[in-house]
């Protein structure tokens, strides 16, 4: 019976090591700190401009039109040259209104800034960069090019 109850303990013992290790290795796979392996500079800051709205029938000899009204969204550029490609990414953050207002700014409480080194990384069609706060913003990749001077 003695060889049973050491049998029984041998077991438990190796279990719990198997549970312990299912419960503690995805946490730390998963709150692993990102890695932003690509840099780059960034050489020009621009606007994107998208107009929704409108829905209202068109006009047609002097009759229709009308209808709903047009709003105007201004995204934030950001042109960022790395060693071999240039992308032009794009702040998802907007303003609305019938006018245009100034785009809102990406990169957490700094701002990025023209000549700023910008870290981030690529999923998908997107760019993600660490913030100041320890979080990371989405910014939508609008293109992507060889750096011409780099390839010379």
């Amino acid at each position: 019976m003695d060889k049973r109850v050491k049998g029984l303990a041998s077991a438990c013992s190796g279990l719990r090591i198997a549970l312990l290790c299912c419960v503690a290795c995805p946490t730390l796979v998963f709150a692993a700190d990102k890695e932003y392996p690509i840099a780059g500079n960034v050489v020009a800051l621009g606007t994107n401009q998208e107009i929704t709205g409108g829905g209202g029938a068109p006009v047609a000899n002097g009759v229709g039109g009308g209808g709903g009204g047009v709003i105007t969204n201004l995204h934030r550029t950001y042109t960022v040259k790395t060693p071999t490609r240039v992308f032009v990414l794009e702040c998802p953050f907007w303003m609305t209104g019938i006018h245009i207002h100034s785009p809102r700014e990406c990169g957490g409480s700094r701002k990025i800034a023209l000549g700023d080194v910008l870290h981030f990384r690529i999923e998908k069609n997107h760019a993600f960069i660490p913030t100041d706060k320890g979080n990371e913003q989405k910014l939508n990749i609008l293109s992507e090019a060889i750096n011409e001077a780099a390839a010379k």
